[in-house]
């Protein structure tokens, strides 16, 4: 079991690791949000361009947190999960 627990934790942290890596790259090349802040910057005051530049903006923050929070699952769910194995594995030497 203890086997188990510990490949469960590598294959979270190495997913975990990999779709919050590849939300960080479509943070870094979201072109709608700049696309939108270049236009409300140039056209300041336009209540429309203010509206798409929201919109985006709420695209942009979702990206954001969803990285954040695939780094923070392969952290602590790797971690809970080897911790797990590491103790599954004492308990078995000492019975």
């Amino acid at each position: 079991m203890a086997v188990y627990l510990k490949s469960v934790a590598s294959l979270i942290v190495l997913l975990g690791v990999l779709s919050g890596a590849r939300f960080a790259s479509l943070v870094a090349r979201d072109e709608r949000f700049r696309n939108a802040a270049l236009m409300r910057e140039r056209n300041a005051g336009n209540v429309l361009f203010e509206s798409e530049y929201r919109v985006a903006q709420a695209a942009h923050v979702f990206l954001i947190y969803s990285a954040a929070g695939c780094f923070l699952i392969a952290l602590v769910g790797g971690s809970l999960l080897w911790g797990l194995g590491a103790l599954h594995a004492k308990i078995d030497r000492a019975a």
